[in-house]
C-alpha cells in the first residue's frame, strides 16, 4: 500500500500572516498592508466575507450607540460600507432607522443596521485587499502550525496542489473557531460555566414577500407576540409542523428586494469545533428549510406565494473557541462600561443569547456604550499571535454582543496596525504602544470616546 506523503509544495515569506477572511481579516489584513507590511491572507473559502457572505447574514448589526443617534463604530468599516454603497450593494446605516423590514421591523439594536449584497461585499472586499497590495490565497484550510517559545513560526495550509509553508514575523488569527491559535498551544475557553454555547442557525433567502403587507401587519400589530407570529409557531410546533425551537418570526428585506430567513436550529448542544458535527448540524437544518417555509407559507398572510432562492455555504455559528489573551474581557466590563487606556474599539451591541426556545438578555446599569482593549487582542504568553472577531479574548457573555460584524470591523482594524508596527520595528506585538493604535484608528476616522 502507498502511503501518502505530506511535504511542503510551495512556501512564503511575509511580514503578517492574517489567516481567516472574514470581516476581521479583511480589516486587519488591508490595515496590516496600508501600514507598510507585506501581507497573506487565506481563507478556507473561494470569497473573502467568512459569516457575512458564506453564511449568508445579509446585515450589518448596528454601528451607533445606545441612543441610536451617534455612530461610534467608524474608520474602516464606515470606508467598506461605502464602498458598496458606491457599487449599489448596500443601503447605509443612516438610512435604516429601526422598526422596518431592513431591521427585521425590530428597534431594539437594530437601529443603524445596515443590509448588503452578498456578491457585491466578496467584490468590494478583493478590490480593496488587492489595491492595499495583500496577497490573496483561497480554498487554504489551516491545518497546522510550528511554534516554540511563544512564538509562531510558521503556518501549514493545505491545498490541492500539497501543503503550503507561510512564514511570517506576525499571525493575526481571525478564524473565527481560534484555529491558529489553538494548533499553537494557546489557551481557550468555550461556552459558559457549563460548557453551553449558543445555538447556531442556517441562512436562506426566498423572494416573494408581500412586503406592503407585511408592513401593515407589522404597524398593526398590538403587541410582540401578535407582531412575530409567536402563537402560530407555538401551534405549528404542537402539530409537527415546525421543526425547531425558534419561537419568532425573523426575516430581513436584502438591497435587491429578496428576503433573508433567520429560523433553522439545531436545539441540541453540538459542538462546533467537531467538523462531524457541524456536519450534522448543516445537513439537519438544511432539512427544516422546507417545513419552515411552508409554515410561513401557511400562517403568515403576506408570505404565502414565497419561493426558496438557496441556502448559505456554512453554517452560522454564533460561539466557538475564545482565546485567552492578556486581558480577558468581562461581563461586568460591559455592564459597568469599565474604560481601558488601551482601547481600539467602543460598542453599544446587546447581549443576546440564542438558547433552545429563547433569546437570554443581558442588562447593563447604564445606557453607556461599552470599550474593548488592545490586550483583548493579544494572545496571552505569545509575542506574535493577535485575535480578532469571535475568537478574541472575552468571557462568553460580553461575546455574545461583540460577536457581531462591525465590532469584528474594528476589532480586525485594531489588530492589523497592530500588527504591522510590530513587524516593521521587529518588536513583539505587546511592545507596540497602544497610542500608537489608538493615533492611527484616529487618523482612519474612528472614535475612541
Amino acid at each position: 500500500m502507498k502511503k501518502a506523503v505530506l511535504k511542503v509544495s510551495k512556501e512564503f515569506e511575509c511580514d503578517v500572516f492574517v489567516c481567516g477572511g472574514g470581516t476581521a481579516g479583511i480589516a486587519a489584513a488591508i490595515n496590516a498592508a496600508r501600514n507598510g507590511a507585506k501581507v497573506i491572507l487565506a481563507d478556507n473559502n473561494g470569497y473573502l466575507g467568512g459569516t457575512a457572505t458564506a453564511g449568508m447574514i445579509g446585515t450589518f448589526m448596528t454601528c451607533m450607540d445606545v441612543s441610536g443617534e451617534n455612530q461610534i463604530i467608524r474608520g474602516f468599516f464606515s470606508e467598506f460600507v461605502d464602498e458598496m454603497i458606491k457599487e449599489g450593494g448596500a443601503i447605509s446605516y443612516l438610512n435604516c432607522r429601526g422598526n422596518d423590514s431592513y431591521s427585521g421591523y425590530r428597534d431594539k439594536g437594530h437601529i443603524g443596521v445596515t443590509p448588503y449584497d452578498y456578491e457585491c461585499f466578496k467584490r468590494v472586499a478583493e478590490k480593496m485587499c488587492i489595491k492595499a497590495g495583500v496577497k490573496l490565497i483561497y480554498n487554504a484550510t489551516l491545518v497546522g502550525c510550528d511554534a516554540e517559545n511563544g512564538k509562531v513560526k510558521c503556518a501549514y495550509l493545505g491545498l490541492k496542489d500539497g501543503i503550503y509553508c507561510i512564514n511570517s514575523k506576525v499571525f493575526v488569527d481571525t478564524t473565527g473557531d481560534g484555529a491558529l491559535s489553538y494548533f499553537a498551544g494557546a489557551k481557550w475557553e468555550y461556552g459558559n460555566e457549563n460548557g453551553e454555547i449558543q445555538a447556531s442557525s442556517l441562512f436562506y433567502t426566498i423572494s416573494g414577500v408581500d412586503k406592503e403587507l407585511l408592513d401593515k401587519h407589522m404597524k398593526d400589530s398590538k403587541d410582540m407576540r401578535d407582531k412575530f407570529y409567536m402563537d402560530e409557531i407555538v401551534e405549528a410546533r404542537e402539530k409537527g409542523e415546525f421543526p425547531c425551537g425558534t419561537y419568532k418570526l425573523r426575516i430581513y428585506e436584502l438591497p435587491n428586494g429578496n428576503w433573508s430567513v433567520n429560523m433553522t436550529q439545531t436545539d441540541e448542544q453540538i459542538n462546533v469545533v467537531d467538523g462531524e458535527a457541524v456536519t450534522e448540524a448543516e445537513i439537519s437544518q438544511r432539512e427544516q428549510i422546507p417545513a419552515i417555509t411552508e409554515f410561513l407559507r401557511k400562517y403568515i398572510p403576506a408570505l404565502k406565494n414565497i419561493k426558496i432562492l438557496t441556502s448559505a455555504d456554512a453554517l452560522g455559528i454564533r460561539e466557538s473557541r475564545r482565546i485567552v489573551g492578556d486581558y480577558v474581557l468581562k461581563k461586568e466590563d460591559m455592564v459597568k462600561s469599565t474604560h481601558f487606556d488601551d482601547v481600539i474599539a467602543v460598542c453599544s451591541n446587546f447581549v443576546d443569547i440564542h438558547l433552545k426556545s429563547r433569546v437570554e438578555y443581558i442588562a447593563r446599569e447604564s445606557n453607556d456604550n461599552y470599550y474593548i482593549p488592545l490586550r483583548s487582542l493579544i494572545v496571552k504568553d505569545f509575542s506574535n499571535l493577535m485575535v480578532a472577531g469571535r475568537c478574541a479574548s472575552a468571557d462568553h457573555y460580553v461575546m455574545a454582543a461583540i460577536r457581531v460584524m462591525p465590532p469584528c470591523f474594528a476589532m480586525g482594524e485594531a489588530a492589523g496596525i497592530c500588527a504591522a508596527f510590530a513587524s516593521k520595528g521587529n518588536v513583539s506585538v505587546r511592545d507596540v504602544k497602544a497610542s500608537r493604535v489608538q493615533a492611527k484608528i484616529l487618523e482612519n476616522g474612528g472614535y475612541l470616546e
